[in-house]
């Protein structure tokens, strides 16, 4: 039974958060961390990788908040009321399907997986039971040749439709230059105009994605790793896995552009950088000691006090 945290109703579609690539002001990451942080990873039993809006920056998907996100501002609050949560869905939905089309899915169709996402799947070839929790809804992850069945989207995907009404799934066989103007359920007497198939704000997680999520951070151990990347985890549910995941005894490997809250619990580790620099330079020096077949003992790798 999982007592630790259950799936409350989402405030998300995408996870919100401030996050800025002003790379002028960044620095190159710790040479002494990023060797650390490559024996904590090449010690593990195993490894959960846990990612955000962060994770797809540098694959010109644009996160939500700040300055030019989809959300900032009086209009942005109005299209997140509105288009955000079932009610415009249900109201307008031939207007909320062509807003979704050219102001979201269109950016998501054309990106590409970035050098993180890549960087990510070599782990996974590493550890063949790496499981990654993302609150993204780009799909980026399998595309860049991650286990599909070790890929948890816990706040759904734009790659399924499904209709309004009943929740059928739409199946577009592959196409992905969607319509502006919204089909119809091709279930009988149905009729309903489409949607994606991604939490709304006050909906509910997938529970089948969900608890796979869950279930990977409870597998953690001592000396396992949760790598962080492109999140600050602020809604809940999905933000209480790191802490579940220090609970368990492993440590947490913050790549973001700037320390998270994550910094206050156990076992932190803060990386820094962004998912396409610091990833696969973290990856190639796992590989590097795998190879080598020598890792530090993890007594060594005291973590800061």
């Amino acid at each position: 039974m999982l007592l630790s945290i259950t799936p409350k109703p989402s405030l998300v579609v995408v996870e919100l958060l401030n996050y800025n690539l002003k790379k002028s002001f960044m620095t190159a990451t710790d040479p002494d961390m990023l060797e650390k942080c490559a024996q904590i990873v090449a010690n593990a039993r195993r490894i959960v990788c846990f990612t955000g809006a962060g994770m797809s920056a540098e694959s010109g998907i644009g996160t939500f908040r700040g300055g030019s996100g989809l959300w900032s501002g009086a209009l942005g609050f109005v299209v997140l009321g509105w288009f955000g949560t079932p009610i415009g869905w249900k109201w307008t939905p031939g207007f909320a399907w062509s807003q979704y089309i050219d102001r979201f899915y269109n950016a998501i169709r054309d990106a590409q997986p970035n050098e993180g996402h890549r960087a990510l799947a070599r782990l996974q070839k590493i550890y063949p039971d790496m499981s990654i929790v993302t609150q993204n809804v780009d799909g980026l992850h399998q595309r860049a040749g991650s286990n599909p069945d070790r890929v948890f989207e816990v706040h759904g995907t734009v790659q399924r439709s499904r209709c309004v009404t009943n929740g059928h799934i739409y199946d577009f066989e592959g196409e992905t230059n969607l319509p502006r103007k919204s089909p119809k359920c091709r279930v009988e007497g149905c009729n309903s105009t489409l949607r994606p198939d991604c939490v709304l704000f006050t909906e509910s997680l997938p529970e089948d994605q969900w608890t796979g999520a869950e279930l990977a951070a409870l597998e953690l151990g001592p000396g396992d790793a949760m790598i962080i990347v492109g999140t600050s985890a602020q809604v809940y549910p999905a933000a209480g896995l790191p802490q579940l995941a220090t609970r368990r005894g492993a440590t947490l490997i913050d790549v973001n552009l700037e320390r998270t809250n994550f910094s206050i619990l156990k076992n932190y580790e803060y990386l820094g950088g962004t998912a396409a620099t610091s990833l696969p330079a973290l990856v190639e020096r796992v590989e590097q000691l795998k190879r080598n077949a020598y890792v530090e003992p993890v007594e060594d790798l005291q973590h800061p006090s």
